[in-house]
């Protein structure tokens, strides 16, 4: 292995370059996002409430995605799995942004329809 900032070799197990001392990442070690929630006083978010809004609201199918996600967070947090619990809340968080970007597609392209055929109802209906 070398030192990715001035490029000094380095042993595998060595925790700082021994030339310039700039922190070294263990390529094993789990990634930094992943690392957020490591201790239980943490709290992970679970976006539970977005995912109930979001599924009455927004998109039935991808807000009841959401909710699968978002009611796993806390139980993987109480087990210990922090890192698992960080995965669901970013997947509880993505499946409710997805759910209401297509509700807000849908209910856009329909209220637009709906003026459309007002509009061409209004203009048929004056021949």
């Amino acid at each position: 292995m070398f030192c990715t900032k001035c490029g000094a070799p380095i042993s595998d197990n060595a925790q700082s370059c021994p030339s310039c001392g700039a922190p070294l990442m263990n390529p094993y070690s789990p990634p930094i996002a992943a690392t957020r929630a490591s201790s239980p006083g943490d709290k992970v978010p679970n976006y539970l409430v977005q995912a109930i809004l979001t599924t009455l609201c927004c998109c039935l199918p991808f807000g009841i995605v959401a909710i699968v996600y978002a009611a796993q967070v806390d139980g993987k947090a109480a087990g210990g799995d922090y890192a698992g619990a960080l995965q669901a809340s970013n997947s509880a968080k993505t499946w409710c942004w997805v759910a209401f970007g297509l509700g807000l597609a849908i209910n856009g392209a329909y209220f637009l329809l709906m003026g459309l055929g007002a509009i061409g109802g209004a203009i048929g209906g004056a021949h």
